[in-house]
């Protein structure tokens, strides 16, 4: 990815023809950011199944909720 996207937040959108998966995502320094219902989309699962392991991942203090 181009140093100059990742620095700017910009917007790439990803397709994949053979299986019509389209996202939109936003790059902020090396992290890519979606919302609960697109990383739904991409792994298959209801957004309630994405709601409760973000929960647990702060639950289990794997990261900070102030820093997110």
């Amino acid at each position: 990815m181009n140093k100059d996207r990742q620095d700017r937040g910009e917007i790439v959108i990803y397709k994949a023809s053979r299986d019509k998966i389209e996202f939109k995502v936003r790059l902020e320094g090396e992290a890519v950011w979606l919302r609960q219902n697109e990383i739904a989309g991409l792994f298959g699962k209801d957004r309630s199944v994405i709601t409760r392991h973000i929960n647990n991942i702060f639950k289990n203090k794997e990261v900070d909720k102030k820093s997110n």
